[in-house]
């Protein structure tokens, strides 16, 4: 018989075992759990978004900036009275406005440098504004946009080449990587050109259309946009002919597996193209430009040349003490008076700022003859209108409403406002108040409004003229200051 102690043993022996098989399966559990939820945790997250590889838009959108190549022109991006203007800066800035980052250039003029850049990672588009390169051919290209050629360039005054046959003398220059040289390599190597040309490191386009203007060069190569910007400020060049056919303008990006940024981009051009964002920008620069004929180029110029030089720093001095953009109130003189302190109007506005009596007695401009007199009461006019124009009214647009009410009065710049409000458009907008100004002159519509009957196509001649005029001396002087005379010492 067993005793009870040895029973007692027995049980606790017996039990024994189960009990640490139980603990050992809780080990293997656990230890299996500590496996098993890494590696199911790991493959959710290799099926989500966490850890898939970003798209090149999404990384784009994470990085919070767009990364673009372009090069400092007149067609692309320039430093203009209200900061950096261009067209290819416009869209590129709107486009990365649409994808909610911020815009950022980097500049080359060297094709194979963009492609290189472009295809590392460097940059993550090309907005040129010219021909997309040999180099570029194994890289994305966006919708086409414009059509250019490129043309052979010469001065008034000189034999015409017609044919590139008959460039057998002369000096030819372009700038060293360009595509223009690119282009005269390419006909060189077929035999259709058999003049030398020179490719300077060391001059952009405009410095080259300054050495054609004085003489120094017979010939250089641009496309055709940039020529119908740049002719404005060099009006004695002529185009020779086309040295190929029309090709087309494009962004370029690189080629990726995703292809999102692709996609993106023709959505882009696709939207500003049905919304006319796409055309207001080609008219805002190449439309200026076509209203500025030679002929008024040739008086602009001669006019700058004789008269600027000797009110130049009166309206420096003055403009600094006030805070103003001293060549603004240069090119409303221009407009006003062709920088005449004698002018008087059949009206009775006279002056150099072509004052009228009530404006000079209201800011206390006792003779609109007097040259300091007459650009501090300018001064003291445009700040008063500045004021009154409403604040949501932003740069550009704020300058136009501006300049408009210096012309025909603030009260009936308000009418045209709410007139284009009852119309539909916005009274925000220069280019829509633009359109409605001129029906200030119909019976139907001014009869209706607070202030009456003007001639409000005046007001709109007026600020195109201005804006002009305003470009054109900021590009002067910032022409002037890279040390290398003003192109309108050649102007006869």
């Amino acid at each position: 018989m067993i005793s009870d102690l040895v029973f007692s043993e027995r049980l606790m022996g017996f039990h024994k075992p189960n009990s640490v098989s139980l603990a050992g399966r809780w080990v293997l559990l656990l230890a299996l759990l500590g496996v098993l939820l890494p590696a199911i945790f790991l493959g959710y997250l290799l099926q989500s978004k966490w850890l898939k590889p970003l798209t090149i838009l999404e990384q784009i959108r994470h990085d919070g900036r767009l990364i673009t190549i372009t090069t400092k022109s007149a067609t692309t991006y320039f430093d203009g009275p209200n900061g950096p203007a261009g067209l290819e800066y416009d869209l590129v800035s709107a486009f990365a406005k649409e994808l909610g980052v911020s815009a950022e250039f980097i500049f080359s003029s060297d094709s194979k440098e963009i492609a290189a850049k472009l295809r590392h990672g460097k940059a993550h588009l090309a907005a040129m504004g010219t021909t997309p390169p040999d180099a570029a051919r194994k890289l994305n290209h966006g919708p086409v946009y414009q059509q250019v050629t490129s043309q052979l360039l010469y001065r008034s005054g000189h034999v015409r080449p017609v044919s590139i046959e008959q460039l057998t003398s002369g000096i030819l220059e372009v700038s060293s990587g360009s595509p223009e040289d690119a282009l005269l390599q390419k006909l060189q190597q077929s035999g259709d050109l058999t003049l030398d040309w020179t490719a300077s490191d060391e001059t952009d386009f405009e410095q080259l259309m300054y050495l054609l203007d004085v003489e120094m060069v017979d010939y250089t190569v641009a496309d055709s946009n940039l020529f119908a910007f740049e002719r404005r400020h060099f009006p004695k060049m002529r185009v020779a002919f086309d040295l190929d056919e029309p090709r087309p303008l494009q962004w370029l990006s690189a080629h990726s597996k995703d292809d999102s940024l692709n996609r993106e981009i023709n959505r882009f051009f696709d939207k500003i193209r049905g919304n006319g964002f796409l055309q207001r920008s080609i008219d805002r620069y190449y439309a200026v430009a076509d209203n500025m004929t030679i002929a008024r180029s040739l008086t602009f110029w001669s006019f700058i040349a004789d008269r600027l030089p000797m009110y130049e720093l009166l309206f420096q001095e003055i403009a600094a003490q006030h805070d103003y953009d001293w060549r603004l109130l240069a090119a409303i003189a221009y407009q006003e008076s062709h920088l005449n302190p004698d002018a008087v109007s059949p009206t009775g506005v006279e002056g150099l700022m072509m004052l009228t009596e009530a404006t000079a007695e209201t800011f206390k401009v006792t003779d609109r003859t007097d040259p300091k007199q007459s650009i501090i009461g300018a001064i003291r006019f445009l700040k008063f209108l500045e004021k009154r124009i409403p604040e949501e009214i932003s740069m550009p647009d704020r300058l136009s409403f501006i300049l408009a009410s210096y012309n025909v009065g603030l009260g009936h710049v308000f009418d045209a406002r709410l007139m284009t409000r009852v119309l539909g458009g916005d009274a925000d907008s220069w280019p829509d108040v633009r359109q409605r100004l001129p029906l200030l002159a119909e019976e139907r519509f001014f009869s209706k409004l607070k202030y009456g009957q003007a001639r409000g196509d005046e007001p709109v001649t007026y600020v195109d003229n201005i804006l002009i005029y305003y470009d054109l001396l900021v590009w002067h002087t910032s022409f002037r200051n890279r040390n290398i005379n003003s192109p309108v010492a050649s102007v006869q």
